[in-house]
């Protein structure tokens, strides 16, 4: 095995012969950081030094989750995160520590005061935020993988989940491979371990994980996310192989007999076609094809289509605390496409409240009150004593819930000129619900969830402009649905920034952006519940 591993780093090497830019993704550029995160500053438990970090608590009175997002290796903790716009969109707890800084100093790169910080700034969060501390979640991306990877082998914290985007396993290898690609990450290993002016390979091993002492029941019930672009060590510079080594280690460590270890051959394989021919190219992650995974117990290895990246779709993957509830509810709800595909938001709701009754009625391209491509069964307004009639024939007649969710199709450019007319017909629909009495209750029981953005870039032509006519509707409409007793959850300003990530034609998003959408409203219905 070693010394297929020296073949693989051989073969990885010989494909760049001069020196290459930073590795994508170690940005250390500073940036001027969203408004809602605050600059902190953690004493350090080890040492006594002033760490600093960018924090952000929930506004939301349930405890949310925590992520720790760490920086890239030539990074610190005000190195731009990409994970801000998705915290923002999710409104979840979130800390960005420094842990020492840039990996090029003894006091950095693996050493123990790396880990303590890390702790440090966990125990900081918990403390100075409404975060549910069942609910910690580790994410890193390259140095930030790395860096991962040492927390799992070595935090005392009970995380519940560790997702290791790109990482670096090996920092005795990663030496000699950035040596032979002659990149400035060799220069910062040896300026972090060497011993008298000379590498020192057993400090660098001793800052490895991969030959840290297995956690064991530290890591009880905790995932490990390993995720890899099948090109990285081609177009990226930490080689395939360091998640590959690092995956195969915790099974010989969890099941070593299991024969769940990526083999030799397949590691050669992969290495040199940088695909797999075998694999279910249907199988994606984030419309990315999956060329393998391979789980062992709560550890999974993820080899996808791309390079030295993380993708953003990791967010979904975490197991979040408390992402299905018990209540026993009658809920009715009203939407167009998002609510009505496979995987939408009424979906989503199902699977976070599998013992409630969910009666839908969207459908695909329905507005608000427009004959969308000339179909008047499409015109919510038109139809809307029908849906009433439905619903009342159903079991019990009654509901806890009603849920409308419509408008994106009213933002259309067909209907670009009438715009006017969308907040007429929108309170008209409202009062048609409101005098229905589907609910027990007379306050609490309505619900609008606003339509969500739509993209900006590359549209159909029907859907052009749409985005900035939802921008003035929204208001307006959050308006007149607290007017007549609705309450409000608003999806179209959180998920501004990250809604291209999550919908890839600009209208439709898929199941994992779905999922913010249900958990907003699954929160709001516990409030109204209370």
């Amino acid at each position: 095995m070693k010394k297929l591993l020296i073949c693989c780093a051989a073969l990885l090497s010989g494909t760049v012969l001069c020196a290459r830019s930073p590795i994508e993704g170690d940005d250390t550029s500073k940036t001027v950081w969203p408004t809602e995160f605050r600059e902190v500053e953690i004493s350090s438990s080890a040492d006594g030094r002033i760490q600093k970090a960018y924090f952000y608590k929930t506004r939301s009175r349930k405890p949310q989750p925590l992520i720790v997002s760490l920086h890239t290796w030539s990074g610190d903790y005000a190195q731009k995160d990409p994970l801000t716009a998705e915290i923002l969109a999710r409104d979840w707890n979130y800390i960005h520590p420094d842990f020492r800084g840039p990996n090029r100093r003894p006091e950095a790169c693996g050493s123990p005061l790396v880990v303590s910080d890390i702790q440090d700034a966990i125990r900081y969060a918990l403390e100075n935020s409404h975060a549910d501390p069942r609910d910690v979640h580790i994410i890193g991306t390259s140095g930030g993988g790395y860096a991962t990877l040492l927390c799992y082998m070595s935090l005392d914290y009970p995380v519940k989940s560790f997702t290791a985007g790109a990482p670096i396993s090996d920092l005795e290898a990663w030496y000699w491979e950035s040596l032979g690609r002659k990149q400035k990450y060799a220069a910062d290993i040896a300026a972090s371990v060497s011993s008298h002016g000379t590498f020192d390979a057993a400090e660098a091993r001793r800052r490895s994980p991969l030959y840290r002492p297995f956690p064991g029941g530290k890591r009880q019930g905790a995932k490990l996310f390993i995720n890899e672009g099948i090109h990285d060590g081609y177009t990226g510079s930490v080689p395939v192989t360091h998640s590959i080594r690092m995956y195969n280690r915790l099974v010989r460590d969890m099941e070593p007999e299991s024969g769940k270890e990526v083999t030799p051959e397949e590691i050669i394989d992969l290495v040199t076609k940088r695909c797999n021919p075998a694999a279910d190219t249907m199988h994606k992650l984030g419309g990315r094809t999956v060329w393998l995974r391979r789980t062992c117990g709560d550890v999974t290895l993820t080899l996808f289509e791309g390079g030295h990246e993380q993708l953003p779709q990791a967010f979904s993957m975490l197991p979040i605390e408390g992402d299905t509830r018990d209540y026993r509810l009658r809920i009715f709800t009203i939407g167009d496409s998002n609510g009505n595909n496979p995987g939408g938001w009424v979906d989503q709701l199902k699977a976070a409240l599998p013992q409630s009754d969910i009666y839908n009625l969207s459908q695909g391209g329905r507005t608000i009150g427009f004959d969308n491509n000339g179909r008047e069964e499409l015109n919510a307004l038109r139809n809307v004593d029908s849906y009433i009639a439905e619903a009342r024939k159903q079991p019990g007649g009654k509901y806890d819930f009603v849920i409308v969710c419509l408008g994106t199709n009213d933002a259309k450019a067909d209907f670009a000129s009438r715009q006017e007319e969308v907040t007429a017909n929108f309170e008209k629909l409202l009062d048609r619900i409101v005098k229905a009495r589907l609910t027990g209750k007379t306050e609490g029981s309505l619900v609008f969830v606003t339509p969500p953005p739509m993209g900006t870039e590359n549209m159909l032509a029907k859907y052009a402009g749409g985005n900035e006519r939802l921008g003035e509707l929204v208001p307006k409409l959050k308006k007149i649905a607290e007017e007549k007793g609705f309450a409000v959850i608003d999806v179209y300003h959180p998920l501004q920034k990250v809604f291209r990530t999550y919908a890839a034609d600009g209208v439709h998003m898929s199941p994992a952006g779905q999922r913010i959408v249900s958990r907003k409203i699954v929160e709001r219905i516990e409030e109204l519940l209370k």
